[in-house]
């Protein structure tokens, strides 16, 4: 672990030494800012590189780093898929202030700096934690106050390709030997060989040599019949990059012509659910005018709030 931390994967000493956007946010309240920096060329423009990184996260894409290490070490929800996705790609999919989540029960980092194409900046600091309800910013042990700031940069290069710079900048309190040895630890050796894995994964990935993982290997050739050839075809795509280079599923794709129109069209409205009058199993029970003048009320994070609070559902929700 030293070695591959250590010794493989560092930014340049010019790089490492470079003051970074994102770095004041440390320095702001911190005296003691530490900078962890790592670097890679890759083989493609930086657009191409930067659409990956609006999908980083454990309820996007994961880390783009090993899954293994994430989940048997730190405990961390990161499932990996190495496609690009509709979701994940439109102006609002990723804003300052959404979550940058480590996992689904409230580590979080919270993203600040958005720069389409340039690079994303994700922070936080217990002096301010994050603005979302449920989140807290964490704190490794015997440490008051901790900050860091995770940035990913995108040099675009001539001949089209980029330089992903891939930057750490911490701060903490106290500042001793022991918190000191505690944050060279995390950062340093196991996020060093977290954050040199996800270069290389990353490089791969964007320069369309990602291998399939053995997981998805196994499910395909279990459930999607390759092991067991039945003469059914696993996919309509089955023969083309669609399907045999295409390793995690387009979630939106079908929304152009949805598989089941072969049958018969989608049913977005049904005036006739639910079925009342006799010979229903809800015959005696069923609301017959809930759905009276009825229609889905439009989001409202003041309304989910107020539930939180009063752990009460508006009467007639939804009516107008």
């Amino acid at each position: 672990m030293y070695y591959f931390s250590q010794m493989m994967g560092k930014a340049t000493p010019e790089e490492q030494a470079f003051t970074y956007p994102g770095d004041d946010l440390i320095d702001a309240k911190y005296d003691n800012g530490y900078s962890s920096t790592y670097a890679i060329t890759i083989d493609a423009p930086a657009y191409a590189v930067y659409r990956y990184f609006k999908q980083i996260g454990a309820e996007r894409s994961g880390s783009f780093s090993s899954e293994f290490l994430e989940r048997v070490f730190a405990r961390l929800p990161f499932y990996n898929s190495y496609e690009i996705q509709e979701e994940f790609q439109q102006p609002d999919s990723l804003v300052a202030g959404d979550i940058a989540a480590f996992d689904f029960h409230g580590m979080s980092m919270e993203w600040v700096d958005v720069v389409p194409g340039k690079y994303v900046i994700s922070w936080v600091d217990t002096k301010v934690p994050p603005a979302a309800p449920g989140s807290f910013a964490f704190r490794f042990p015997f440490m008051k106050h901790f900050a860091a700031a995770w940035c990913f940069y995108m040099v675009p290069l001539k001949g089209e390709r980029t330089r992903l710079i891939n930057h750490w900048r911490i701060g903490y309190e106290p500042a001793n030997w022991l918190t000191k040895a505690i944050n060279w630890i995390n950062i340093e050796l196991v996020g060093g060989c977290m954050t040199n894995m996800q270069n290389r994964y990353m490089k791969r990935t964007v320069e369309f040599r990602k291998k399939e993982q053995w997981t998805g290997r196994f499910m395909r050739g279990v459930l999607g019949g390759r092991w067991f050839d039945t003469g059914t075809p696993s996919s309509r795509w089955s023969g083309t990059p669609l399907f045999e280079r295409t390793y995690t599923q387009w979630m939106r794709y079908g929304r152009q012509n949805p598989a089941v129109k072969e049958i018969r069209e989608p049913v977005t409205d049904n005036p006739n659910w639910p079925p009342t009058g006799p010979g229903t199993p809800w015959a005696d029970s069923v609301d017959e005018t809930y759905f009276e003048g009825w229609k889905e009320p439009k989001f409202s994070w003041e309304e989910q709030i107020r539930q939180k609070y009063e752990q009460t559902y508006l009467p007639n929700w939804g009516k107008e």
